[in-house]
Parts: structure tokens; C-alpha cells; sequence
């Protein structure tokens, strides 16, 4: 697989992650973004690449995180996510997304 590929799919999948964070209240955990993630984006998509997107979705201000017990991430949409999400904004390593607000 292409670099250029690779980040074509990565930024895909980020977008992919804050829809589902929208459609589904704001707050997920790691694994039902993964679990969402295979059944809506891809059976190819690793934990790995999961958490490697929540932490570059978390540095670009797209979302929060809460750990339970140490072991459970928690991540929460923030405004930023929501517009990108909807395509109103550019972030960087995000899929300029064409989703309407529904």
C-alpha cells in the first residue's frame, strides 16, 4: 500500500469517527468506535489505527478523552469535531468531509 494511499484512507477513517461520534450522542468508548469503524469503514482497521486517529483527532482539538479506571477511553466530540464533521471547517489529517448536518 501507498503512502499516499495510506493517508487517503487514515483521513477517511477520521472523518468516518467523528460522524459516528455526531450520530450517536457525542461520547463513545474506544471499542465501539473500532466495532462502528469495521462495520462502517472497514474490516481491515486495526485497535492500533483506531487509537492512533482518536490521539491526532485529540491533538487537532476534535475531541476529548476520559479515562475510567485507567483501562476505558472515553472520547467526546467537541465543537471543532461537530464542524468538521459537517464539513464547515478544514482540520488537517481530516478528510474534508461533504456530510450535511441532518
Amino acid at each position: 500500500m501507498t503512502e499516499g494511499f495510506r493517508d487517503f484512507t487514515a483521513e477517511s477513517r477520521r472523518v468516518f469517527i467523528l460522524r459516528l461520534l455526531v450520530e450517536d450522542g457525542g461520547s463513545l468508548n474506544e471499542s465501539v468506535i473500532f466495532r462502528g469503524s469495521e462495520h462502517g469503514f472497514s474490516k481491515r482497521t486495526t485497535r492500533d489505527e483506531i487509537r492512533a486517529d482518536l490521539d491526532l483527532l485529540r491533538e487537532r482539538g476534535c475531541v476529548t478523552e476520559e479515562w475510567f479506571k485507567g483501562k476505558l477511553r472515553v472520547v467526546s466530540i467537541t465543537d471543532r469535531g461537530t464542524d468538521a464533521a459537517q464539513g464547515k471547517i478544514f482540520v488537517a489529517g481530516v478528510e474534508q468531509s461533504r456530510w450535511e448536518d441532518r
